[in-house]
């Protein structure tokens, strides 16, 4: 019994196998992430380092041209490209097609660990950070508040809490506004008297600024762990700070040698959001996660977020909505496929000029669809430009398959085959030409899932969708 004859023979079992199949498409194209592009991996990955203060030809003479030498050892290494400015320095490593990333971010790591003990004290740990599409923010706010710090803070205590405990959310990323930190004011006449250097001072409080661990006292049958808390409380605290003692043996304290103010970081830039100054909030989603639903459901906190706090006088303004953008170009090509079904479907109709055949294609095209979902999901793709493509790629070769099998049963109807007969008969005929044919299509798009470079990522997700819709 060949798939033709267990079809007819089995109608029972096969519909409710295409029920099912119809079902798992549904459940498998309801998890499935919305995307403008495929998630791909540029084999790019980027070093940055922080010496707050230092100018450019500092910035390259202690940072970049020390970890630039490290570098050579490492394989696979295309490209190095470096960036030295005020205060941070930044090099681009590029890597050949093909390489995983995430062994060579450990390779690089490896490296600035060997190197770290030679960079300036004041210089921050070189950062490894790798390229990914996926990281790039899907909603960008402009918040204006009365005030930059007020504001800044209260993104930070209250929405960036609320917003990341949402489903598909990764990271929200401040940016702006003030910055409160406590500033010590000294007085040089004062620190030359008493032979005090700003070093000494510097080193004390690192000192006193600490929270240490002490060990553990054990009571009877209980295990109390001890640290001493030397951490700074409030300005009191670094007034009365002990620095030094005059020569007539008193303690020479902060306070005597300097002033200790609330204040705020230096500002290197000012954001500005309809011409008043702001806050900055970036949103990134997870990777697979629908960029839609993911907009929705921030749009949807924020909105509660403001209802909730009237009284702070802050106001969200939306600079950058990726779910737009993704919104608009899905749907476009969606409908596009959706279209060009309709007008298969009625070309058919025209040339057939009977409804059952046509009703049976018409049904084979969206349970087609519906299936391609399932493979499409187990690989791990998402909903975007190109596997949208390729679907509609694949409604146009199935319309063909189904149209040459509707044929040839319909002419063994009109030879006066029963309708049980002529699918049977007529299926088969043509079972293994349909089957060629749509293995040479295949044959086709199928080795293009296997090109390098940013093109074969580009193209691997639509050479695989319309090879799963024709399997379909």
């Amino acid at each position: 019994m060949n798939l033709p004859e267990f079809s007819v023979n089995r109608r029972v079992t096969v519909t409710m196998l295409t029920i099912l199949v119809i079902i798992f498409g549904v459940i498998t194209f309801s998890q499935m992430g919305l995307e403008m592009m495929p998630d791909m991996d540029y084999p790019v990955v980027s070093i940055v380092t922080i010496y707050p203060g230092a100018s450019s030809e500092d910035i390259e003479e202690t940072l970049t041209k020390p970890l630039e030498s490290v570098l050579a050892g490492v394989k696979g290494i295309k490209s190095i490209k470096s960036q030295s400015s005020e205060n941070q320095s930044v090099i681009t490593v590029e890597f050949r097609w093909g390489t995983n990333l995430d062994f060579a971010a450990q390779d690089l790591r490896d490296a600035m660990d060997m190197i770290s003990d030679q960079l300036p004290d004041d210089a921050n740990r070189p950062m490894v950070m790798k390229m990914n599409m996926a990281d790039m923010p899907v909603l960008v706010y402009g918040v204006v508040g009365k005030d930059t710090y007020k504001t800044r803070k209260f993104i930070e205590d209250d929405v960036e809490q609320q917003l990341k405990h949402l489903d598909g959310v990764a990271s929200v990323m401040i940016m702006g506004g003030k910055e409160a930190e406590k500033q010590i004011v000294v007085d040089k006449t004062k620190l030359e008297r008493n032979n005090i250097s700003i070093d000494d001072i510097v080193n004390i409080l690192k000192a006193q600024n600490l929270n240490i661990p002490a060990s553990h006292v054990v009571k009877r049958q209980s295990d109390f762990l001890i640290r001493t808390v030397g951490e700074f409380q409030n300005i009191k605290e670094i007034q009365n700070t002990p620095i030094g003692m005059s020569n007539t043996g008193n303690l020479i304290y902060i306070k005597d040698v300097a002033t200790v103010l609330n204040g705020y970081k230096e500002q290197r830039y000012h954001l500005r959001t309809n011409k008043t100054e702001s806050v900055m909030m970036m949103v990134s989603k997870e990777s697979g996660a629908n960029t839609l639903s993911v907009g929705k459901s921030v749009k949807a906190e924020i909105a509660k977020i403001m209802k909730k706090y009237p009284q702070k006088g802050i106001k969200f303004i939306e600079i950058m909505d990726q779910g737009r953008i993704v919104k608009k170009v899905t749907s476009s090509t969606s409908s596009n496929a959706i279209i060009g079904g309709l007008l298969a479907i009625i070309v058919m109709f025209l040339f057939l000029r009977n409804w059952r055949p046509t009703l049976a294609i018409s049904l084979a095209i969206p349970i087609s669809v519906i299936a391609t979902f399932i493979p499409l999901y187990l690989a791990k793709y998402s909903l975007n430009i190109m596997t949208l493509g390729g679907l509609a790629l694949g409604v146009g070769m199935l319309v063909d398959n189904a149209v040459v099998v509707i044929e040839n049963i319909y002419r063994h109807l009109e030879l006066g085959d029963d309708r049980i007969t002529s699918a049977k008969v007529g299926a088969t005929e043509v079972g293994m030409a349909i089957t060629a044919s749509t293995l040479t299509t295949v044959s086709v798009f199928f080795p293009m899932a296997f090109s390098g470079g940013i093109a074969g990522q580009m193209v691997r997700s639509l050479a695989l969708t319309v090879s799963f819709a024709l399997f379909a």
